[in-house]
């Protein structure tokens, strides 16, 4: 990735947010940073800004660092903290760094070299999909979408906000959203396993919860999905 990054600093303290914009205003690799003081904050900014990477505090009020962290799915996150203690637990999230407060230029400039490595294993535009709404052609983000389900010649893609028919075969999908997550659970239904709340048992049938839909698991795939749910 060679554009410069924009930057989303997560802090509770005033003082450090201020010390990390000050560090990343010199830093070439930094474009446009963003702050917020809380993880309900981060996550408005996060689907209101096109955010890069995002540099995490851990010890925050009501929301961890860690907690939301496990919300953000293929953003890359820099723990920036205090404490050296929850090292493992981090690097476990698939976190790009995790640096020491007070943080050193040279550590923060290595961990965006980091960041922007991790994202060039998906490419930007990759990203996104354009689909037809009416007379508009709306880009709906891939990692939006919770869900899609085959219907004829064309692919509905079932988000928070609603849903969108994009006309593709569930299998070219399947192969080309591999990388961002997306399983094939049954010959109708392709997963976010993001989005994927747990695996439900009923009456020797499996299935698997997204929170307000319950979407049924092939006998066929049933092996493959438990194992690949079972190891996120």
């Amino acid at each position: 990735m060679t554009r410069p990054l924009s930057v989303l600093v997560v802090d509770d303290e005033p003082l450090a947010v201020s010390q990390m914009r000050w560090l990343l205003e010199a830093e070439q690799q930094a474009a446009i940073v963003h702050t917020a003081d809380s993880a309900a904050a981060a996550e408005q900014a996060l689907r209101t800004e096109q955010i890069d990477v995002v540099l995490l505090d851990i010890h925050m009020p009501e929301t961890s660092g860690l907690e939301l962290a496990r919300r953000l799915r293929d953003t890359p996150v820099i723990f920036v903290t205090a404490d050296a203690q929850p090292a493992v637990e981090a690097f476990e999230l698939e976190a790009c760094d995790y640096l020491l407060k007070p943080v050193r230029a040279q550590r923060l400039s290595e961990a965006l070299r980091r960041a922007s490595a991790a994202l060039t294993a998906v490419p930007p535009e990759a990203q996104r999909i354009s689909v037809l709404q009416g007379d508009s052609t709306v880009l709906v983000d891939i990692r939006d979408i919770r869900w899609v389900q085959a219907q004829g010649d064309y692919a509905r893609l079932h988000t928070v906000s609603g849903s969108y028919l994009l006309r593709a075969a569930l299998s070219d999908l399947e192969q080309q959203w591999e990388e961002l997550g997306f399983l094939r659970i049954h010959r109708s239904y392709l997963v976010n396993i993001h989005q994927v709340r747990r695996l439900l048992h009923r009456q020797s049938k499996l299935s698997v919860d997204l929170g307000d839909v319950h979407l049924e698991v092939s006998r066929r795939l049933a092996p493959a999905v438990r194992r690949r749910l079972e190891a996120r």
